[in-house]
């Protein structure tokens, strides 16, 4: 049900940021290309499907990501991400809890050529390098036995990891009042320094996904404000 409602939404953006788009495209001023309209100041908004869904939808995991892009030169603009996550798993054979934050540090590239004088909209391929430091505990965990009763009780002690990461990714971003984007971002991610726990592989790596998983894929949605300076 969560995975059908992103896809959803996905589509309800990308059909809203087409309809932006649509008047230009049979427009005679198509054939005319305007110079990079660089964007000034700081650009600072959030993910808000990491604290939406989870209300929406009664998740076991809750979130927040903040982000923020400045223009660095031509069609570069440099980025840095950071949030955390937490994790509540209740099930009859153990209870799980997981606390961490993250961050990454990247670069976009508007492949956008304006087809309208001073516009600030902007289709984009980019890079992050992600990190995460997070901690895990598992209790309540019942062993089930074959030949002999179940033994509950036990527990997986707190500990702490880190995990690394590289995202390669392709998104968009509309500014739909003056100063005011939305956007999305798919992001496919490819996990480089493992977690190491002695006990168990995490559920989930704070900003990357799947604890198990070599890749993993993700969607972000964001809002967005630019402030000027």
């Amino acid at each position: 049900m969560r995975k059908i409602s992103k896809y959803i939404i996905s589509l309800a953006i990308l059909s809203a940021l087409h309809m932006l788009y649509a008047p230009t495209i049979c427009n005679a001023q198509d054939t005319i290309k305007y110079p990079i309209n660089p964007m000034k100041g700081i650009r600072v908004g959030i993910d808000f499907s990491k604290f939406l869904f989870p209300l929406i939808f009664n998740n076991e995991r809750m979130g927040f990501e903040a982000t923020a892009d400045m223009h660095i030169k031509g069609n570069m603009f440099g980025v840095v991400e950071a949030g955390w996550l937490y994790a509540n798993l209740e099930r009859p054979d153990y209870h799980y809890k997981q606390y961490g934050v993250y961050g990454k540090l990247g670069i976009d590239y508007n492949l956008l050529k304006p087809k309208v004088p001073n516009s600030n909209d902007i289709v984009y391929g980019g890079v992050r390098y992600g990190f995460s430091n997070f901690n895990q505990q598992a209790e309540k965990i019942t062993i089930p036995g074959y030949y002999w009763p179940d033994a509950p009780g036990e527990t997986i002690p707190l500990s702490n990891m880190s995990a690394h990461w590289i995202e390669l990714l392709f998104g968009v971003k509309a500014e739909v009042l003056k100063n005011l984007y939305i956007g999305m971002s798919f992001r496919f991610k490819f996990r480089i320094i493992s977690p190491k726990d002695e006990f168990s592989m995490p559920y989930i790596i704070p900003g990357y996904g799947n604890g198990f998983e070599s890749t993993a894929i993700g969607i972000t949605y964001n809002v967005s404000y630019n402030i000027h300076f």
